[in-house]
């Protein structure tokens, strides 16, 4: 009878909080650190961080420093600390303020001679990692980065495909031969498939054109991830494996050998991904060194040259150095659009910086800022996922230097 009574206030307890169901939080006080001198904490605080001091009472000077974060929201320094910080892995425990933006916060930091940890969020949102003088981490972390999916998945919505005319089965002379179309895809070139447990963009390399988004843009940031395939087509089964991506692509398909639109090319290409290319008739001026009697190499130490097809220089420069991943592995490209400016990233190493975007209007040379996407189909099996894209004013200063 005893295991009873006491066994049926428990029953209750228990079920007043589950009915409850959590405690009623409504907003975030503050945080306490113990800290082993509270000037130099305070100091660090205050001077680093920039925190704005908050009153303590007199009785409290000695052992106690307040300061604001936001409305309603603070940082308590106690005094008393007698023994090291030993959870100080940024990993592990730390806590996290807001900041606008990384990058004059690592400049600052560079200034000062502060070690920190830079590093890039999944969503695209810069974290800098910095401990304080006990060893406690603190993240600061920009705000989540809003970017616009451009392949939602499931289909080609908001895609169209474009294929040139096919190849005869001996060489590569397509004299008389009529394009596939807008829109036509017989042999799904294109596809959404589930590749490695996620929806991707494949492109089977079959027939050589292109998918470009149906929307244009201008001043952004792209990003993507791309892996090869197994399968490769003539007339490239015996090259290396070949794609690209379009950008600033303009007026009419086909524009390029019959299958792509006039454009800027990021190249995405075996060994040499981050090549540019211009695309039936887009121009950059590229700083560069030459290697070999006719090739060009980007070299931020190097001299400006003017890319563009039909003159000595050519429409073709390499990039910095090689990035990619083995085959079978996914690369990162980002890609960074602003004015007549564009940066091409390979896994999160600048492989070149490319200057006054333009092409030949009728009435002489004109600014080539803006166009829609294109990513190629040029003989061999490749795959494409996380296609996205963010409005950017600026190229941020880790991408440019200072």
């Amino acid at each position: 009878m005893k295991k009873t009574i006491l066994f049926l206030p428990i029953l209750f307890l228990c079920g007043v909080f589950h009915a409850a169901g959590q405690i009623a939080v409504t907003g975030y006080n503050h945080v306490a650190l113990s800290v082993k001198d509270i000037d130099a904490s305070a100091r660090f605080y205050r001077e680093i961080l920039g925190l704005e001091p908050i009153a303590v009472p007199e009785n409290l000077k000695a052992i106690r420093s307040w300061f604001r974060i936001a409305p309603g929201q603070e940082l308590h320094l106690l005094a008393g600390r007698s023994f090291p910080v030993t959870n100080n892995d940024p990993n592990a425990a730390h806590f996290s303020l807001t900041i606008p933006d990384a990058d004059p916060v690592e400049a600052f930091l560079k200034e000062k001679g502060l070690p920190y940890l830079r590093q890039q969020r999944f969503d695209g949102a810069w974290q800098i990692y910095i401990s304080d003088p006990d060893g406690y981490f603190i993240e600061l972390n920009e705000p989540k980065v809003a970017w616009e999916p451009l392949l939602n998945g499931k289909d080609l919505a908001g895609w169209d495909t474009y294929l040139g005319p096919q190849f005869p089965e001996n060489g590569e002379d397509r004299a008389g031969m009529k394009p596939i179309g807008l829109n036509k895809d017989p042999r799904q070139t294109f596809s959404v498939v589930t590749e490695d447990g996620a929806p991707a963009l494949r492109i089977s390399g079959e027939q050589f054109g292109g998918i470009s988004t149906q929307q244009e843009f201008e001043n952004y940031h792209l990003q993507l991830q791309f892996k090869w395939g197994k399968m490769k087509w003539h007339p490239r089964k015996d090259a290396k494996m070949d794609s690209g991506v379009l950008y600033h692509a303009n007026g009419e398909h086909g524009a390029d050998w019959g299958f792509w639109m006039q454009s800027q090319e990021f190249q995405i290409q075996e060994g040499d991904c981050g090549d540019y290319w211009g695309v039936a008739g887009g121009v950059f001026d590229i700083a560069a060194v030459k290697s070999g009697d006719s090739d060009w190499t980007y070299d931020p130490d190097g001299e400006m040259q003017t890319f563009q097809d039909k003159t000595p220089t050519g429409r073709h420069c390499a990039r910095l150095e090689n990035r990619e991943k083995p085959a079978g592995e996914w690369n990162t490209i980002d890609l960074f659009c602003v004015g007549d400016t564009a940066v091409h990233v390979v896994n999160g190493k600048v492989v070149m910086i490319l200057h006054h975007s333009r092409h030949q209007g009728e009435n002489g040379p004109e600014p080539l800022t803006k166009g829609k996407i294109q990513i190629q189909s040029e003989g061999a099996e490749v795959f494409y996922r996380n296609i996205r894209i963010r409005s950017i004013d600026r190229i941020p200063a880790w991408v440019t230097g200072p």
